[in-house]
């Protein structure tokens, strides 16, 4: 079902949250979208219960998402529709290393497996499509967060 930036449907009063709502998503290009992840349904039924209360506020949130597989920690931000080059940060035979997925140089999402830090530190850089330099960004021993620009 589509719903507009605050949840809405076509029908006055009706919300619809989760994965049965798509939605103009600002990290896929305003492409109409869903969202099947829990916390997409969390932070959606977040923007209704504010909506109802008189408190509109549209749904931004940037998209995450993990998975645990044995010894293994898959974490994701942003989505990588539309991508035209991957950086690859650190090495997968060690088993902890990040794809950086990028279009015309800015920064859509990111695959961290066993890789935390640049998770957490990523999605400034996923938030802002900043521009770094791909070198920079291969090198896992500079940290993510030190390639925003102020």
């Amino acid at each position: 079902m589509d719903v507009d930036g605050y949840c809405r449907t076509s029908v006055d009063d009706i919300y619809a949250i989760g994965d049965c709502a798509a939605h103009a998503n600002p990290f896929a290009d305003n492409a109409v979208i869903r969202l099947e992840s829990v916390q997409n349904a969390h932070d959606m039924a977040t923007c209704t219960a504010k909506a109802i209360m008189g408190d509109k506020q549209p749904y931004e949130a940037v998209p995450w998402f993990w998975s645990n597989q044995y010894d293994l920690k898959l974490q994701t931000i942003g989505l990588s529709l539309g991508y035209d080059e991957v950086v690859v940060r650190g090495q997968s035979a060690a088993r902890s290393f990040t794809l950086v997925y990028l279009s015309k140089g800015k920064v859509l999402a990111l695959d961290c497996v066993n890789s935390v830090k640049d998770y957490v530190q990523g999605k400034a850089l996923v938030i802002t499509q900043a521009t770094p330099d791909k070198s920079v960004l291969a090198n896992p021993e500079i940290p993510i967060k030190s390639l925003l620009v102020s």
